[in-house]
């Protein structure tokens, strides 16, 4: 059925795969209003996402820290299980900072892959097929489909906590602080650059892989856009034709394909003025200037040219057995979680190694980080808080925030290391304390697999709009020179050893 939505500030229309037009109103279902946000309310209680992101945030800080150690342990001295926390053996050469962040740089990579590849990145969408698969490579009827908890933990708590943009932009603002003002544009280009590319990647293997799942090929890909866009045009012709004007010609539609979605131009006969419907991906259609019909919006009886068909039309949730291995899984990953966080514990207590405190001591207050950074993810981004207004609306100030001020975070802590000369022979517990907050509290409460979703998906819509750039060019300036103001005062005042 085409129905118009009732809401007169905003105009949604929801193109499900049938090209059923379903209004937004105040009474739509919340499985309807919730289609730019569909994660549940954050602070009702959540047993299993709970468990889930603090086991997924330390497994992540722990494939981080191992990473970054084993790949620089040449620059830092004594290796991955050495001593030496210190990292006197690098060199001053342009090079060797290049080198001494390349495990930072692989991590980001590894996570930023590995986001990509779990994010819904539509690859369902490309095919015109029914939007209800949180993950494209696996099959549409798999139990981990309806497991929003582990999904969650997997994005949010694993890749969210391998990489860091902290510690990526703080190593820059050594970089500047130093002096070193090339060996950071080469720093900074490689991270964004490999970070990106590896998110792609990762979008595209899912992609791959669901084709081979659901035995999809390109040959397929023409027709089905064709009736899709047939489809869509009867469908939004039915909406809004239902009540012509007086004495004016049928209206006219074309469908633009675009990277970022389709967009819908209406030409009402007569006047000549287009009303633009922008399609966000084949889902959304938007148009402001929709405003209800009197009576109140549309009743539901108008049909579209094609019906949609039942079991495309209808939400399918887990079946009882799914629900059991739902739960199940969720009580397997507490047990776990109670088991991993004794032994990092123990480890911390026991373990006579400086650098092994550091990787079991981040371990632990990682999910401090990741918790904080979910928070104000569902709070502020997508414009949640309604703090932006305007052409700002669209920014991601949540993602933006905890970048920006774990930047700082992190700057602070390495001027006290550096200033005070804390190492494994100096105020150890100190030096493992604040190298632990800056790995594993501002690791997990910063990210770039999140940051180079949002850029990629910023990106396509140039040159349109420079969404991406600013967004880029906002984070790196305000994380850098915040961060500098920060740390710079250790660079340029005598040490305290």
């Amino acid at each position: 059925m085409a129905v118009l939505a009732a809401d007169a500030d905003d105009r949604r229309l929801l193109l499900e795969s049938s090209m059923e037009l379903v209004g937004l109103g105040k009474d739509a279902p919340a499985s309807v209003r919730a289609t730019d946000s569909p994660s549940p309310s954050v602070w009702r209680p959540a047993f299993g996402r709970t468990v889930q992101l603090t086991l997924w945030a330390q497994l992540g800080v722990l494939t981080r820290f191992w990473i970054d150690e084993g790949i620089t342990s040449a620059c830092y001295g004594g290796g991955v299980l050495g001593e030496d926390g210190g990292r006197g053996s690098c060199s001053t050469s342009a090079e060797d900072e290049v080198r001494s962040v390349l495990g930072i740089m692989v991590a980001n990579m590894l996570g930023s892959f590995l986001m990509g590849f779990l994010t819904e990145n539509k690859a369902h969408l490309v095919w015109f097929e029914r939007p209800n698969m949180p993950v494209s490579f696996l099959p549409e009827d798999s139990w981990v489909q309806h497991h929003d908890d582990l999904l969650t933990g997997l994005r949010v708590g694993y890749c969210g906590c391998l990489t860091t943009f902290a510690s990526w932009a703080a190593q820059m603002v050594r970089m500047l602080a130093e002096g070193k003002v090339g060996a950071l544009v080469v720093v900074l280009l490689l991270e964004t650059s490999s970070s990106l590319v590896s998110f792609v990647l990762g979008e595209h293997l899912a992609i791959r892989v669901h084709m081979a799942v659901s035995g999809v090929s390109h040959k397929h890909k023409r027709e089905r856009e064709r009736l899709w866009h047939q489809r869509a045009q009867n469908a939004v012709l039915a909406a809004m034709g239902r009540e012509p004007e007086q004495g004016s010609q049928p209206a006219a539609i074309s469908i633009l394909r675009g990277d970022s979605g389709d967009e819908v131009w209406l030409v009402k006969g007569g006047s000549g003025a287009p009303e633009k419907y922008e399609a966000r991906g084949p889902l959304v259609v938007t148009n402001s200037n929709l405003r209800p019909k009197p009576g109140g919006g549309g009743s539901g009886e108008d049909q579209g040219s094609d019906p949609p068909e039942e079991d495309e039309a209808t939400e399918v949730g887990p079946t009882t057995s799914q629900k059991r291995l739902i739960l199940a899984s969720n009580l397997v990953s507490a047990l776990l979680l109670l088991a991993l966080t004794s032994l990092w514990a123990a480890q911390l207590a026991l373990d006579g190694s400086f650098t092994r405190r550091k990787c079991w001591l981040s371990v632990l207050i990682a999910p401090l980080g990741c918790f904080l950074r979910y928070l104000a993810s569902m709070k502020l981004n997508n414009n949640n808080s309604g703090l932006l207004r305007g052409k700002l609306s669209w920014f991601p100030l949540g993602t933006f925030a905890i970048n920006v001020s774990a930047t700082v975070l992190s700057s602070a802590s390495s001027a006290l290391v550096r200033h005070y000369c804390l190492s494994s022979t100096l105020y150890p517990w100190f030096a493992i304390a604040l190298r632990a907050f800056e790995t594993g509290f501002n690791g997990s409460l910063s990210t770039v697999s999140t940051f180079a979703a949002e850029v990629s998906k910023y990106m396509v819509e140039y040159p349109r709009n420079f969404k991406g750039w600013i967004y880029v060019s906002t984070s790196f300036s305000v994380a850098l020179f915040l961060g500098f103001c920060v740390y710079s005062w250790s660079a340029y005042i005598p040490q305290a050893c």
